[in-house]
């Protein structure tokens, strides 16, 4: 997420704001840093700051926004009958892991846990921008591939739940834990298999012609 030198000069006032909000966010938590800190380290002034974001909720939520925008971006899209409930599985669980290993990532996560007994709009907004617009994601897959409303919300947190869990809390308490890509590689096939198994639905999909 963080750019340098020449990326840099040609960043928009508002790419140069939430870049700036993450660092200061990151190093100093929420209620540590002020909206003229964030105006001072992205360069604009304090007025110009307010014209694009009304406060620090927004800021948060523009930088969550951010980078579950660039999640989304590598999955195929919801309506697309040629990609697989498989395949579509494979990209959710390749791309989580993916992004779940990179240091932005996991900090906003505990920023975000640390910061909600205070502040729990922090919460709620992390929960609504991440999970639960990954899970609405999935939800409208699923429902494009024959399951219920109910059937594909269960079988989408199942999913996440065995793709994430773990792998977080590895993640968040060992320091220097960083899985090989082998290891991402058979964590997804084991979360992918184990999903078909609990939902019976594979031979559906391999026997489809």
């Amino acid at each position: 997420m963080m750019r340098t030198g020449y990326q840099q000069k040609e960043m928009s006032k508002e790419d140069a704001i939430i870049e700036a909000a993450t660092r200061l966010f990151l190093s100093k938590g929420f209620s540590g840093v002020s909206m003229e800190e964030i105006a001072k380290g992205s360069s604009v002034a304090k007025q110009t700051l307010y014209s694009y974001f009304k406060g620090k909720d927004d800021l948060f939520r523009a930088i969550i926004h951010a980078q579950a925008e660039d999640f989304f971006a590598m999955l195929p899209r919801n309506d697309d009958p040629s990609v697989s409930i498989e395949e579509f599985l494979y990209q959710v669980g390749k791309s989580a892991m993916n992004m779940l290993f990179t240091r932005d990532t996991l900090e906003l996560y505990r920023l975000a846990v640390a910061e909600t007994p205070r502040f729990p709009e922090i919460g709620e907004l992390y929960w609504q921008t991440g999970p639960q617009a990954l899970i609405e994601r999935m939800v409208e897959f699923l429902k494009n591939h024959g399951l219920t409303e109910d059937s594909a919300e269960k079988a989408s947190e199942q999913f996440l739940s065995l793709i994430v869990g773990h792998m977080l809390s590895l993640a968040l308490l060992r320091k220097n834990y960083h899985p090989t890509r082998k290891e991402k590689e058979e964590h997804v096939a084991q979360a992918v298999s184990i999903f078909f198994k609990i939902n019976k639905y594979r031979d559906k999909e391999r026997q489809a012609p």
